[in-house]
């Protein structure tokens, strides 16, 4: 384990913003994590785990402790069940969650096709229960194991992550000082390959429609819907790439409002005063009803390519702010307004959905 010393985060986060780390170390086993915990212990400072820096906002100042940049690579079979067709797959926490996607589509495996583009790595998937397009990383996950810094090893099942939306107990709960280190997946190589995302379903009959028709085999459809999905995603700029400013982001920046009845009656009451057309609602599991966080903002009055101070907001998706020439304090402040003011409007209160290391 090597420790290095006062090197710049912006270069290892997509929003490309924020200072230095006081330490900053690369591991790529559980051996060289528990070192890295112990030299930080060692040291009195603290630690932050890093992924792919794709949902990390860093401040300006930098960060006063141990970086820790979790770089694991192996995938493996555990189990390959033909009669049933579940195939059961262990994977390290640094694998990138896009190449993880590739290896799937590849041997044919359905469950995470829809999740086609997302950047970072497995391990960061859990926290937030990663999802996107009608699918979510808690519908595929069996369980995962963990590491607490006094030294405990623990596998910990489904049910104990405590998945919801855009949120386990790993990110909220009591769970908050494990780190993951690999996670058991259960994909299907027999299950239909089922689209429930009305955009996504709209534009995959589109691309039917041009072709041949749907493939006979399954690896090539699971292609095709994957290219489906990055082909939304690029056209939102929600695909990494040097070529386009505006994917200089973390993505959505905020979560979707998820609203009780009586959040929800409000809300449509507050509609009909402002002479505004209904969004589009989202059901949820106990009479909750999800609304749009994209449509909130643009409502409120933040245009897509707006601009202030070098931080704005995408020009083909309201939920991503982007990076174009700011600083992360020029950023968080931008942040405060539009939660302000779409809290003034519509009495919604959004939040945030990025990490910040300060």
């Amino acid at each position: 384990m090597i420790i290095e010393e006062n090197i710049l985060l912006s270069d290892f986060t997509t929003m490309r913003l924020g200072g230095s780390a006081k330490y900053f170390t690369r591991v790529s086993s559980q051996e060289d994590l528990f070192a890295a915990l112990e030299f930080a212990k060692s040291k009195g400072v603290p630690y932050f785990i890093l992924g792919g820096g794709s949902n990390t906002i860093v401040s300006d100042s930098g960060f006063s402790g141990l970086v820790i940049k979790v770089e694991s690579s192996k995938t493996e079979i555990l189990n390959n069940d033909t009669t049933s067709g579940l195939v059961t797959i262990s994977v390290d926490a640094g694998v990138p969650w896009n190449e993880f996607v590739k290896f799937a589509i590849t041997n044919g495996y359905s469950g995470i096709e829809c999740l086609s583009g997302i950047p970072g790595t497995v391990g960061a998937t859990p926290i937030q229960n990663v999802g996107a397009y009608g699918q979510d990383v808690s519908e595929t996950i069996l369980s995962l194991v963990a590491v607490h810094p006094n030294g405990e090893t623990k596998i910990f099942s489904k049910e104990e992550c405590g998945f919801s939306y855009r949120n386990s107990k790993f990110k909220s709960g009591e769970l908050k000082d494990w780190i993951i280190i690999s996670v058991v997946f259960q994909l299907s190589a027999k299950n239909p390959i089922h689209i429930k995302y009305p955009e996504l379903q709209k534009a995959w009959e589109l691309r039917m429609s041009d072709s041949s028709g749907k493939p006979e085999n399954r690896m090539i459809e699971l292609q095709e819907l994957s290219e489906t999905v990055l082909s939304l995603r690029r056209k939102k700029s929600m695909v990494i790439d040097p070529n386009d400013p505006d994917s200089l982001s973390v993505g959505s920046f905020f979560t979707n409002p998820i609203l009780n009845s009586s959040q929800l009656q409000d809300f449509l009451e507050k509609l009909q005063r402002l002479n505004l057309n209904f969004p589009t609602l989202f059901l949820e599991p106990v009479g909750r009803t999800k609304i749009s966080a994209a449509w909130l903002i643009e409502n409120a009055g933040f245009i897509k390519g707006y601009t202030v101070e070098g931080i704005g907001i995408s020009k083909a998706h309201s939920l991503a702010l982007v990076n174009r020439g700011g600083t992360t304090s020029g950023l968080l402040s931008f942040m405060n307004r539009i939660i302000s003011e779409v809290e003034s409007k519509f009495g919604i209160h959004l939040e945030r959905e990025p990490i910040l290391l300060a």
